[in-house]
């Protein structure tokens, strides 16, 4: 055997190792991305589900919610005015938030179609929509 054949074969080992580390290197990205997706879906749903959470926590801040929902003139004082427009900011930074992972490709459409059901079902309230 000579070196010339020496050379080749350790090039060919060579270059089979580069292809075993891209192909390593693409299944870690990919796990990378599928993780970070299910990150993203679980931080928004903690983020949604706390907001629920204080609404079901205190029967005052859901009549507040529903109230304004529903007819933001009937809300008896400016507190309570202040109140529900704290609680639509929260809720609206939140589906911003969650739109913008969806831009940017960590939340699936599903997950975006859930979230964009929830924002439909704030903008049908007359209350909403006068805010």
């Amino acid at each position: 055997m000579n070196w010339d054949a020496i050379g080749a074969i350790g090039e060919a080992i060579g270059a089979a190792g580069v292809i075993a580390s891209l192909l390593y290197l693409a299944v870690q990205v990919r796990a990378s991305t599928r993780a970070s997706a299910i990150e993203s879906k679980l931080a928004s749903s903690r983020i949604y589900t706390g907001f629920l959470g204080s609404l079901i926590q205190s029967p005052e801040l859901n009549r507040l919610f529903v109230q304004g929902r529903h007819d933001l003139a009937s809300l008896s004082s400016e507190d309570d005015y202040y109140r529900f427009s704290n609680l639509a900011l929260q809720s609206f930074s939140h589906f911003s938030a969650t739109y913008f992972q969806y831009r940017q490709g960590t939340l699936s459409a599903s997950d975006w179609f859930e979230s964009r059901a929830v924002i439909h079902y704030w903008l049908r309230g007359a209350g909403c929509q006068a805010w």
